[in-house]
């Protein structure tokens, strides 16, 4: 029994919850330590040699066989690991011209178009909006200001990365057993470092002790484990929930770009982080709630039916 089977029905959006908030802490935290890398790295470096840390990490420990892979494997792999990768890059340049809080909320864009297109009852729709509404509040007064226009550019093409990143997170796995758990995503990130390797190897020589512990930490804490919770998350519920589950990044990018970085935002952005954190909570409940009515429905067939004959235990 996997991980995953292990959890109840009615626990499954608690869960993925919790687990977009370990990814969302991870990413959110490190990108934080390694701005303080731009001074001697170009960002896209940064993200270059990040990628290449969490893919060696992450292969040693889950030890996929490539060699099990089909051609349609292949396909859903390399394309997450091209995802992966643009995502990496545009978020990292992002986060060097604008405030953190503010390039993860124009990413989370991304994320919100997918759950939009997976509402299905208007209702859900609604608090979509009302964490639609809550981005605006957030993004607004600093599009106002000093920022670089170049920077929102890479977090709208970071944006454009994360619905095919959220859409790949529910995704892998499903095709075959040999992209299923966490392989696919060992192997998408592996395909992420070989994409990168180029821009991450002129690099390497300008490292120090510091530099490397720091590129370290983000690696492991920002890439293999949030990554790797964020594929278990898509394995609880679908690319619809995980959408609107990553609402919970814009709160936690802008409360590590104050605690961290000292990037204050306006009250009136902090009023959207509310309707974020407030939307997306619904929908957790919504989901949990829907479970236990499936639950509740289902439990009583094996009372009410006869196992055949000769199949008695």
């Amino acid at each position: 029994m996997s991980l995953t089977d292990r959890i109840p029905q009615h626990r499954r959006g608690t869960a993925a919850l919790l687990l977009i908030m370990t990814g969302s802490l991870g990413i959110q935290c490190t990108a934080a330590l390694a701005s303080s890398l731009f001074e001697a790295f170009t960002p896209t470096e940064v993200a270059a040699l990040r990628a290449l840390l969490a893919a060696v990490t992450l292969l040693l420990l889950v030890r996929p066989n490539p060699l099990n892979l089909s051609r349609k494997d292949w396909v859903q792999v390399v394309v997450y690991g091209a995802v992966l990768t643009l995502m990496s890059i545009c978020f990292y340049n992002a986060i060097a011209l604008i405030p953190l809080g503010v390039a993860v909320t124009f990413e989370y864009l991304g994320a919100f178009l997918v759950a939009l297109l997976g509402v299905r009852q208007l209702r859900d729709g609604l608090f979509a909006l009302f964490a639609l509404a809550g981005v605006i509040m957030i993004a607004t007064p600093t599009m106002a200001g000093d920022a670089a226009p170049i920077g929102f550019l890479w977090a709208l093409g970071s944006a454009a990365s994360m619905a095919g990143y959220t859409l790949y997170s529910a995704r892998m796995g499903t095709v075959s057993p040999a992209t299923a758990g966490l392989r696919g995503t060992a192997l998408a990130l592996g395909v992420s470092a070989l994409m990168q390797l180029p821009l991450a190897v002129p690099a390497v020589s300008r490292l120090d002790a510091g530099a490397s512990l720091i590129l370290a930490i983000t690696a492991i804490f920002g890439v293999a484990l949030a990554y790797s919770a964020d594929n278990i998350a898509g394995q609880l519920t679908s690319a619809a929930v995980i959408g609107v589950l990553f609402s919970i990044d814009p709160v936690i990018g802008a409360i590590a770009g104050t605690v961290l970085l000292g990037e204050v935002l306006s009250w009136w952005a902090y009023a959207g982080i509310v309707l974020i954190a407030a939307s997306g909570a619904y929908i957790v409940w919504s989901t949990n709630r829907s479970a236990i009515h499936l639950t509740a429905h289902t439990g009583m067939l094996p009372v009410t039916s006869t196992p055949p004959k000769g199949k008695q235990s």
